[in-house]
């Protein structure tokens, strides 16, 4: 199909749908940017398999999750902005409990608790049963500050419907480099953004990054409309209970079934941790599987790619899209835009200097 019809001159082309490409549409939205989000509104995208759960204190060691400090007022900002101007409710601020598996665990959080760092984001630890919830609790419990749940599936629906996305792949081949920028099927674009997720193995520009895919699979359960207050609780998996006896709960790591469909594997290994978490009845509704575009230091890329002219990368949010890409999107926009230089921690060429370096 040519799109010649609908195109805007010098327009700037996203390319991609999920969580990073309809942030960055919107992001040059706002800078004043015409734009074209094109991509397929997959369910198997990594977006809207996701829990869009925003964790400030993450992992076995009970670390503050990178960069959450700056992260954290920019991704509520921006989805905020994003529901006043759409008339949705996409972003809701959670209590955030998460359990203590041993001891461990409790000595770890007694370190975090005596960090100044720490005080904005733990509550005080509560002992063994003190909690007044239907979770096992041997080893105690404590609160996060600041969590929150991203309704990622109505976000990326309500963007993708503002945005008029073209719900299609994208064939790169079909992608030419002309005067001025590059045309696609007749859009003719001044700059293209790639913002493709795991499909990046796919681009010939960027195939070449160490970009690897990581699946994972949540449930959705009904159980017992009362037994869990709304939030956000980690046992040995997260739990989010919307309040109604329904709760997303996730997720499975896998580095070697990239197939995108979900597996009875990976429903049992998330009902086997169920079981040993609450003594409670719950039936799957829905189970989904999406694959996490992720880098070998775990942090985001994007810049422009070397060797071409106007064309941008974003990606590698792995399973911390909701937090991150706000902050992706904007800094990506300032240094294309305005020259303000990148982060090298963020920046795409610290995987093509240590590629030609041979490391």
């Amino acid at each position: 199909m040519n799109y010649s019809i609908i195109n805007a001159p010098q327009t700037n082309l996203v390319i991609g749908s999920g969580i990073a490409g309809c942030l960055l549409a919107w992001h040059l939205h706002l800078e004043g940017e015409p734009v074209i989000l094109l991509g397929m509104r997959d369910k198997h995208c990594a977006s809207r398999a996701a829990g869009g759960l925003i964790n400030p204190v993450t992992g076995r060691w009970m670390v503050k999750s990178w960069r959450i400090d700056d992260l954290l007022p920019l991704a509520e900002k921006t989805y905020r902005a994003i529901e006043k101007t759409l008339g949705i409710s996409v972003y809701h601020t959670l209590p955030l409990r998460r359990y203590c598996l041993n001891a461990d665990d409790i000595k770890r959080l007694g370190r975090r608790l005596r960090n100044p760092r720490y005080a904005d984001v733990l509550g005080p630890f509560y002992g063994a049963g003190e909690s007044a919830s239907p979770m096992r609790d041997e080893h105690g419990s404590f609160l996060i500050r600041g969590a929150a749940y991203l309704d990622v599936p109505r976000l990326l629906d309500s963007l993708q419907k503002h945005f008029k996305c073209i719900d299609e792949p994208f064939v790169h081949e079909q992608l030419t480099s002309c005067k001025g920028g590059w045309n696609y099927r007749g859009i003719d674009a001044k700059k293209v953004f790639f913002c493709e997720g795991a499909a990046i193995s796919q681009n010939p520009w960027l195939h070449h990054l160490p970009i690897h895919s990581i699946k994972g699979e949540t449930l959705l359960l009904d159980g017992p409309k009362s037994l869990l207050p709304r939030g956000i609780y980690h046992h040995q998996k997260w739990i989010l209970s919307y309040g109604d006896g329904r709760c997303r709960m996730g997720s499975t790591y896998d580095e070697t079934d990239l197939s995108p469909e979900p597996t009875e594997k990976g429903a049992q290994v998330l009902m086997d941790s169920l079981r040993h978490s609450i003594d409670a009845s719950f039936q799957i509704v829905e189970h989904k599987a999406g694959l996490r575009p992720t880098t070998p230091d775990t942090r985001p890329i994007i810049g422009s790619i070397p060797g071409t002219e106007s064309l941008y990368v974003l990606n590698g949010l792995s399973s911390k899209g909701a937090s991150t890409a706000p902050h992706m999107c904007q800094a990506l926009i300032r240094h294309v835009f305005h020259e303000e230089p990148l982060d090298p921690e963020m920046d795409c060429r610290r995987f093509i200097t240590a590629l030609a370096d041979g490391q």
